[in-house]
């Protein structure tokens, strides 16, 4: 059994019950000793921590598998916990939450694409190799979460709370058109 097996995990962060609240930190940095890590205050400070990966280039895309390490935030119940997942990974509790309860509702690209402007909606006139490779490149290679709208299943590990993406970002309409 892992060090971390008693960590909640989701995407690239872990947390567990520490005295009355529960300590929360990049999972690379797991078993660190909080003196070695630097505090974050607020959660307008993790925000922006999350904003930037470990090298300073800024994540536009918060699911990517880039999220620096080196911080740990103190959240003093699961309200406060829940807050700070959200900050992370925005929507991936409750998604997980629908997907358990059998609520999740998701769509597929092309039902996202008419719902978008004009530059979007030439994607189903070009048909799919485009929005394929978009896929590959983007979901696949560098985002964390399971691209359920592409017919995807999700890529959920035992003990992990799964990252789900239920319609195609900004980010990958741009991938897919070449910007």
């Amino acid at each position: 059994m892992s060090a971390l097996s008693q960590w909640g995990l989701i995407g690239e962060i872990c947390w567990r019950v520490e005295g009355v609240g529960f300590v929360v930190r990049h999972e690379k940095d797991g078993e660190s000793l909080v003196d070695q890590l630097r505090k974050i205050e607020s959660l307008t400070g993790l925000e922006e921590v999350v904003r930037w990966d470990g090298e300073g280039k800024y994540r536009p895309l918060r699911g990517e598998k880039n999220l620096a390490g080196g911080w740990f935030y103190g959240a003093k119940d699961r309200e406060e916990l829940r807050e700070v997942l959200e900050v992370v990974y925005p929507g991936a509790v409750g998604n997980w939450e629908a997907e358990r309860e059998g609520r999740l509702v998701q769509g597929d690209w092309k039902e996202s694409a008419k719902r978008q402007m004009g530059r979007v909606q030439k994607l189903i006139e070009n048909g799919e190799k485009s929005v394929q490779k978009a896929e590959e490149e983007l979901c696949q290679g560098r985002c964390g979460k399971s691209p359920l709208w592409a017919g995807k299943k999700c890529r959920a590990e035992v003990g992990r709370i799964p990252l789900v993406c239920v319609e195609p970002c900004p980010i990958f309409w741009d991938v897919a058109l070449g910007i």
